[in-house]
């Protein structure tokens, strides 16, 4: 196979840029490889160095309709995504905090030990669906928060955000969306259901973003 040898001298950069015919290639300065979506970049070498992006939080790896096959990893710090299912029987249509313990069942107005989740971590309220075998209507769904050291139960605790949504339908799924509801870890976080109508059977599944880069 030929072997083709690249020396230059930018007098503008005052860099050298060399691609020869021995081990290794140094190439200094900024490079773009290819200049247009046709082009294609194979590495038949392994890449011993790190890999990190010049801006961060801009740029993907693959896409939707280009997705990497399989991915191997040590360890990941990343935002993912975690989802709690609760479910409780209701027969009345007073304000409900809604309980993360292994039992599912609705706790009273006022939030206890067993209603609160504690934040392992940065984050943020995502969205929560919603289904009831009794049409609730109109129904306050809301999301509270209070910083570590907060003694329970908590009386009268005031929501960081709500969303209403009309459950006019019994067994369909509704879901409500949140879009400021962060928090920090270590936070105490609760949310509350206060239907127009008695709900009866509940079913929640609720979905959280955690930073575990923080």
């Amino acid at each position: 196979m030929a072997t083709i040898k690249l020396t230059g001298f930018n007098t503008a950069t005052g860099r050298s840029s060399t691609a020869g015919d021995n081990d290794t290639v140094d190439l200094d300065g900024s490079l773009t490889l290819g200049n247009n979506a046709d082009d294609a970049v194979v590495f038949n070498a392994e890449i011993d160095s790190h890999f990190i992006p010049d801006d961060d939080a801009t740029y993907d790896i693959g896409s939707a309709s280009k997705k990497w096959r399989n991915g191997y990893f040590d360890q990941i710090n990343a935002k993912q995504r975690d989802v709690k299912v609760v479910f409780y029987n209701s027969n009345d249509a007073s304000q409900k905090f809604i309980r993360f313990s292994n039992t599912g069942v609705a706790g009273n107005s006022n939030a206890t030990v067993n209603s609160i989740l504690v934040a392992p971590a940065d984050g943020s309220l995502l969205s929560l669906a919603i289904r009831t075998t009794s049409a609730a209507g109109s129904t306050s769904i809301a999301f509270h928060k209070d910083t570590d050291g907060t003694s329970l139960p908590i009386s009268g605790w005031s929501s960081t955000e709500t969303q209403v949504i009309d459950i006019s339908s019994a067994n369909t799924t509704y879901q409500a969306v949140f879009g400021s509801s962060t928090f920090n870890g270590g936070d105490i976080l609760g949310i509350s259901i206060t239907p127009t109508n008695t709900p009866n059977d509940v079913n929640i599944t609720v979905v959280w973003l955690f930073d575990w880069n923080t």
